[in-house]
């Protein structure tokens, strides 16, 4: 009974009266996601002139995806010619009204695209700076002994093109690991592979 009801409703969503808002509230009940039930309630409550409506608009704007749709259905007409300034349709514009968008310019965009690059290219920068100083720092200090070498830090060094350190880190697991030796060897010789 009540999907035949409801489905009457959105065939004449014109035809709101206190009997569509019982059906609406038992649709809204058993299925709290139904975004059209959810507007058809709403809708029904404004044009009764509910009390409840201020109540069902807080839960129902949020479960509404589109709420442009919303407040388009709600207003109806007078959207088009005139906004009412009493409290309803203030909770609407709040509650519902999405909120605007300004468009850049397609030069603004490739521009800033542009400003992208340019912030990632030098944060790169700094971040193989950094590196380097802090290898360098590493290695006078004694910090890159081969107690600390592992192959992660190696393939580390690779991918941050520090290729000499990466085949210092080799060498020192080829010495330490020697069962890996041919595994440490090749990798090496990929290094210099690289550099060249």
């Amino acid at each position: 009974m009540i999907a035949a009801d409801f489905h009457m409703i959105v065939r004449n969503p014109d035809k709101l009266d206190e009997k569509t808002l019982e059906v609406l509230k038992s649709v809204v009940e058993q299925y709290p996601a139904f975004q059209a039930a959810w507007m058809l309630l709403l809708k029904n409550l404004r044009v009764l002139d509910d009390g409840g409506f201020r109540n069902y608009l807080l839960t129902g704007a949020f479960r509404v995806a589109d709420r442009r749709k919303l407040y388009c259905f709600l207003m109806g007409t007078e959207a088009a010619v005139k906004v009412k300034q009493d409290e309803t349709d203030y909770l609407i514009r709040e509650y519902v009204t999405p909120a605007t968008y300004q468009l850049n310019t397609q030069a603004a965009r490739e521009e800033s695209l542009s400003d992208l690059a340019q912030a990632i290219r030098k944060n790169q920068q700094v971040q193989a700076e950094a590196t380097s100083e802090s290898t360098e720092r590493n290695s006078q200090s004694g910090a890159s002994s081969s107690d600390f070498v592992t192959e992660t830090l190696a393939r580390i060094y690779t991918k941050q093109g520090l290729y000499k350190e990466a085949i210092q880190a080799y060498e020192k697991l080829s010495l330490k690991f020697p069962e890996k030796n041919i595994y440490f060897a090749s990798q090496i010789e990929e290094i210099k592979k690289l550099t060249n």
